[in-house]
């Protein structure tokens, strides 16, 4: 981190060095280390930005470093009260999850065990019983206090206290109550509650809902504590042993909760729904609907200022069937109902709206599923917004309308089609609910709701349409616009994604709509106007508006959008003056710019900017964005390494097509020799040429990693034809080969082509029709169509085919309408024209794409004496999840391409391979 006393005391050193002796300075450069390449190791240690958290104005900021393999460090940032430079930073060991005070005067982090605790601990039982502990930081002082053996914690709404609970013992019984502590932050006093199972603060004011601790001879009950005062209210004596939700309002006045009745058991499926107010004491809110009940899964949400909350329903709970006991007779030996109740059978039936899998992955998702309820507290009123558990509803906190999206007309066919939706508009006070469309793709159907209520934008037949909720119709708007709204570069067999909206004026009078590049503002009365004034257009750059931090946009409010030039990849923020049409340049350039949290009050934004060698610190600026402070520097040690340029270049594919790449060369490059180089790509990496690559051991050949290596790292964009993705991507990748052996930079005789996924199945395919790659590595691929194509997604439980079908596949039929493409597509019916070496990797449990596609592809392989190894990694997914997998993936992958791209000595797993391994 860079502060302001820093640059002073560099100044200093730097004047001291220039007034030192020549030979002084020249004794001090040969000192100097050179950066050196990259381990594997090293990886490990670099850290990424994560859970951040801000005070209200801004000027404290915390936020946890986490390393792939390691320790994370808690960091704390003060801001100068009269500027946007740090004041103070502050570090916590093993600091995470942190929370801070609506001033910014405290943060709390959950200080984990350390890595090597957590390795060393023989089981998951073990593991879990470590300690972890709460670290409360002042940031004023940076004075740290550490409280032992903590679960979770939180702060209340006045910042006035900290509220602890203590982690159970590992050998305490379930029905063991846990200690809550309350730290005065002021005083650092503390107070203790005894035997609490759940806590509650209120966002506002001192208030805490507490549930205690069941136990077979005393239920639980519900209390409401002021941690001010101290003072304390029983609000329910015997609400059993279920959990209980709670929900404060906006104030912290009122709390809404959800509990279970009487001497309820702990898993009892319904709750009471209750609501307290501070001064008026406590009711009971029942549901009165018959077949209805409130879920055990509920939620408690507070929306339109406080006005109404929003509870989740489920029909009553059938009851349970009585399981018959074991046999008592010889006659109970052959009784058909007692044989066939032990039975364990699944019934594929042709007319299920979902297939078997499906339905297994979705279990308990659904059977948690709720239908949303709304409470309107004046008129003590209910209101149902939802009567099936299936549909899914979207209620936005300031809007008296929502949305409701019903997939269940076309479930059945998700197989071969992919995802549709009825569009449904529901006036949150009367229930009322107005189709707005059918069968929408997902994409069209996530509509804008206007602010007062009444409109819906949504696109249809890929234009612009708004619903009246007045008159129950709808209008195509926007339509002598002579634009598209849906995605030009659409080249899947489905229909393309909306561009999208960028919400509404605060009036309902309008909302803004997004094609490729520029921003209009349209008119439920069907008037449209450019306000980018066709910039985006005429200079290929795509404008898109920052959302702002709270409420709708004014007419004629200045917008801050973010750009991005298709051709050349630049990025950067503008302020638009929605009237005029003038974008002013706040920050822009060969950069990746990303916006992260704005304080409009205190005229503050917080954003990243970054590119393939500069890490996305976080910056500090005012509205402006002019003189932006760095305020982490999570890896410093970045320089010690050898990192590289990323570059663009371009080539016409075999078709016709202008592609694109990103050349990734090594920062001690020479132009005078060609490389070896490692390919790397999957549809579109063009974008990623400002881009930092995340520094990360996965499926993945780091970049840097490889650049250290003495490789150059090429990422292409591919153009896939509907119908021939395969050759698509021979297409693309050849002609580039071509082109960047030419110029001399690649070595033609060592090239590698590198794949995942849908990449893993374009690599497996490609070296059907060329041999210009020297060694191939294949991650997870598709290698025969013809039984993919009904295969199963075994992760979601979905079938294959409409991935063929209608997406990513492109093939566009179904396979009994072009088994043709499905054969021309498929590398295994052409396993005798490889002569590339390849390398498999597949973990056994991959959720995506069945792994038996890499057995076919490998055994394809074999059976024509080709150079082939398979790496099964056991319990695996469709990416490596276990650290020690993922290191040997990587090791192996460079070891691969070292031999085959470099002339390495082929290690023995190449050579020689691996007998059967047994792992416990």
């Amino acid at each position: 981190m860079r502060h302001p006393v820093h640059f002073v005391l560099h100044l200093l050193v730097w004047v001291l060095l220039t007034t030192t002796s020549f030979v002084g300075s020249q004794a001090w450069a040969e000192t100097q280390v050179s950066p050196r390449p990259l381990t594997v190791t090293d990886i490990m240690k670099f850290r990424e930005i994560k859970q951040q958290v801000w005070s209200e104005s801004g000027h404290v900021y915390a936020y946890s470093a986490v390393p792939d393999r390691g320790d994370a460090t808690g960091y704390v940032v003060r801001l100068n009260d009269t500027d946007n430079t740090p004041a103070k930073e502050f570090t916590v060991v093993r600091g995470t999850r942190a929370k801070i005070t609506k001033n910014g005067g405290f943060v709390a982090f959950l200080q984990q065990p350390t890595l090597l605790a957590r390795e060393q601990a023989s089981s998951p039982k073990e593991r879990r019983a470590l300690a972890q502990h709460a670290v409360l930081v002042n940031t004023q002082t940076g004075e740290q206090r550490v409280f032992e053996n903590i679960e979770s914690f939180d702060f209340t709404g006045d910042d006035a206290s900290l509220v602890l609970l203590e982690k159970k013992s590992s050998d305490a019984d379930d029905d063991a109550g846990q200690r809550l502590i309350y730290v005065n932050l002021t005083s650092g006093a503390q107070r203790h509650v005894p035997n609490i199972a759940q806590y509650q603060v209120a966002e506002q004011g001192p208030r805490i809902a507490l549930l205690t601790q069941a136990s077979d001879n005393t239920p639980g009950q519900v209390l409401v504590r002021n941690t001010q005062n101290h003072s304390q209210l029983v609000l329910h004596e015997n609400v059993g042993h279920a959990k209980a939700v709670f929900a404060f309002d906006s104030k912290g006045t009122r709390l809404a909760m959800a509990t279970g009745a009487a001497d309820s058991e702990k898993d009892a499926s319904s709750r009471i729904l209750s609501l307290w107010q501070y001064g008026e004491g406590l009711q009971q809110r029942p549901l009165n609907e018959a077949g209805w009940q409130v879920s055990e899964h509920t939620s408690l949400r507070w929306i339109l200022d406080d006005a109404a909350f929003v509870f989740g329903t489920r029909p009553m709970a059938e009851a349970a069937t009585t399981e018959l006991g074991k046999p008592e007779t010889e006659d109970d030996l052959y009784s058909l109902e007692r044989i066939l109740s032990d039975r364990t059978l699944q019934v594929w039936h042709g007319e299920d709206d979902r297939i078997m899998p499906q339905q297994r992955v979705l279990q308990k998702r659904l059977a948690r599923a709720t239908a949303d309820v709304v409470y309107w507290i004046e008129e003590d009123r209910m209101v149902r917004i939802s009567d099936n558990t299936e549909y899914s509803v979207r209620i936005d906190a300031e809007n008296t309308s929502a949305l409701l999206f019903d997939a269940t007309p076309y479930l059945r066919e998700y197989t071969w089609n992919g995802s549709y939706l009825d569009l449904y508009h529901v006036n949150l006070k009367t229930g009322e609910k107005q189709k707005v469309a059918s069968r929408l793709p997902y994409s069209w159907a996530q509509g804008s709701v206007s602010p007062n209520g009444r409109y819906v934008a949504y696109v249809n037949n890929e234009k612009l349409h708004v619903f009246d909720s007045a008159t129950g119709s709808s209008r195509q708007v926007a339509s002598k616009v002579d634009t598209v709204w849906v995605d030009e570069l659409q080249d899947r067999p489905s229909e393309a994604s909306a561009y999208g909206f960028g919400g509404w004026l605060a009036d309902s009078t309008g909302f803004y709509a997004y094609d490729r590049y520029d921003i209009w503002l349209v008119t439920p009365l069907d008037t449209a106007l450019n306000i980018t004034l066709g910039q985006g257009r005429a200079n290929q750059t795509s404008y898109r508006i920052e959302k702002k931090a709270e409420g709708h946009y004014r007419a004629g409010e200045p917008l801050l959008v973010k750009s991005f030039h298709d051709r050349l990849k630049t990025s950067g923020f503008h302020r638009l003056n929605a009237v005029m049409g003038e974008l002013e340049n706040l920050r822009a350039g060969k950069k990746t710019y990303r916006l992260a949290k704005q304080f409009p009050a205190s005229q503050r934004v917080y954003f990243t900017e970054q590119d393939f060698r500069q890490f996305p610190n976080m910056l500090v600026a005012d509205t402006n964005l002019t003189a932006p402070v760095q305020v982490t520097d999570v890896n410093p040690q970045q320089s010690e390494f050898i990192w590289g340029t990323a570059e663009l270049v371009e080539w016409e594919s075999q078709v016709g097509e202008t592609l694109q790449g990103v050349l990734l060369k090594p920062d001690n490059y020479d132009p005078n020799r060609a490389y070896p180089m490692v390919v790397y790509y999957y549809e579109k990496f063009s974008q990623r040429v400002y881009q930092y690559n995340q520094m990360k051991v996965n499926h993945r050949p780091n970049f840097p990693f490889y650049l250290g290596q003495d490789y150059l790292v090429f990422l292409p964009d591919i153009h896939f034809r509907l119908g021939a993705p395969g050759p698509s991507a021979t297409e693309s990748l050849v002609p580039a080969m071509e082109m960047l052996i030419e110029q001399g930079i690649a070595d033609p005789k060592a090239i590698g082509l590198h794949g995942h996924s849908w990449s893993g199945y374009q690599t497996a395919f490609v070296v059907t029709e060329t041999d210009m790659f020297a060694a191939a590595v294949s991650g997870a691929p598709v290698s025969n169509m013809t039984s993919a194509y009904s295969g199963i997604r075994w992760q979601s439980g979905l079938a294959r085919q409409f991935q063929y079908e209608r997406g990513q596949s492109r093939i566009g039929e179904s396979l009994v309408e072009n088994l043709d493409a499905y054969i021309k597509n498929s590398p295994v019916f052409f396993a005798d024209k490889i002569n590339t070496p390849m390398l498999i990797q597949f973990g056994d449990k991959d959720g995506a794409v069945p792994w038996e596609q890499g057995i076919e592809y490998y055994l394809a392989l074999r059976r024509q004496d080709k150079p082939v190894v398979m790496l099964q990694y056991e319990g695996e997914p469709h990416h490596l999840q276990k650290y020690a997998n993922k290191v040997d993936y990587t090791l192996k992958m460079l070891e691969f391409f070292d031999h085959y791209l470099k002339g390495a000595e082929a290690p023995q797993w190449w050579t020689d391979g691996l007998e059967f391994q047994v792992y416990e």
